[in-house]
């Protein structure tokens, strides 16, 4: 990483770049994503969430509106074509897996887990409820026997009232298992190559949760087998979505930074991936990332001052192979 530049001005404070990388994470060797798709140059079109790819390169992105209300997924081609494939009134998608079966899965802010077709044809919608509670839907990873886990992005550290949920494949995603609960803005899921490993970023607390799975892939109980590897300082906003390589390796973003940190499979940090003009300010929310299957090509979520594009970087590994290809 470049060094940080000091500027003297007469009287007036020196002025360092408007982003720093946090000081546990600054030393670390640095990966830069370079330009692959605009969504759209203007930055009062929102935000970029969700990335999923399927089996035939198209790759799905949810997107917001100018407050951040994620209301349309898009669908981009091998040859960059876009077509809207979802455009809703109501449902908030931020998060998107997709089935073996081709069908998509999203995630929705709203309450809903959206099912549908790779063309947004035949849309269901299941709400989620927990004990009372509507939980608000925001990312979502399918296990290898295609049961499905996803995070409630609700709470606060004084109201840790969000959790971590499996809906079952075995009876259509009718049983809901909560695996953790007590936790503060839940947000980026992804399981590890073996399967018995959850990875979540916390928002809130500025933190990346390990869940660790019985065989039977639930936890022992919703407080047991959950640690906190790591830790982030600084910045506006904490932890966001993530994802895992075949190696192990989670890649979890850092929304309003402008960054992901690569961390190893003990949870220890080991590389940095930067976006073009994070340090001026550019381009700051980096949501989330998918692998194109097959390849070490990651594909990265960003917005902000620039517009809405998506970069892409080599990661340090193959991508996990989904449920989605197997």
């Amino acid at each position: 990483m470049k060094e940080i530049r000091v500027h003297k001005t007469k009287n007036r404070a020196p002025k360092i770049d408007e982003m720093p990388l946090p000081p546990e994470v600054a030393g670390l060797p640095v990966i830069k994503a370079e330009p692959w798709f605009l969504i759209h140059p203007d930055v009062k079109e929102g935000m970029l969430e969700g990335p999923a790819f399927d089996r035939q390169n198209n790759l799905y992105i949810c997107v917001g509106g100018p407050k951040g209300n994620f209301s349309k997924i898009l669908r981009i081609t091998p040859e960059k074509e876009v077509t809207t494939i979802l455009d809703s009134p109501t449902a908030v998608p931020t998060g998107i897996a997709v089935h073996k079966n081709g069908r998509l899965f999203a995630a929705s802010m709203s309450g809903e887990l959206l099912i549908m077709n790779p063309d947004g044809s035949g849309l269901t919608a299941l709400r989620q409820h927990y004990e009372g509670k509507m939980l608000a839907l925001n990312d979502l990873v399918f296990d290898k026997s295609g049961n499905l886990y996803f995070t409630d992005f609700s709470g606060s550290v004084n109201n840790p009232v969000g959790g971590v949920y499996r809906l079952d494949a075995s009876d259509n995603y009718a049983t809901l298992h909560q695996i953790a609960g007590n936790l503060a803005g839940p947000n980026g899921i992804s399981l590890s190559p073996s399967g018995d490993t959850l990875w979540i970023g916390e928002t809130i607390r500025n933190a990346i949760i390990r869940i660790d799975l019985l065989p039977n892939g639930l936890a022992p109980r919703p407080i047991d087998g959950i640690t906190w590897p790591f830790y982030s300082t600084g910045g506006p906003s904490g932890p966001d979505s993530n994802k895992v390589d075949s190696a192990g390796n989670l890649y979890q973003c850092f929304i309003f930074q402008g960054r992901a940190l690569i961390l190893n499979k003990y949870g220890v940090p080991v590389v940095n991936v930067i976006v073009p003009g994070r340090e001026k300010g550019k381009h700051l929310c980096t949501t989330n990332l998918a692998f194109n299957p097959g390849t070490d090509e990651a594909y990265i979520t960003a917005a902000g001052e620039g517009g809405l594009w998506i970069y892409t970087f080599p990661g340090l590994a193959e991508g996990l192979t989904l449920y989605s290809h197997q």
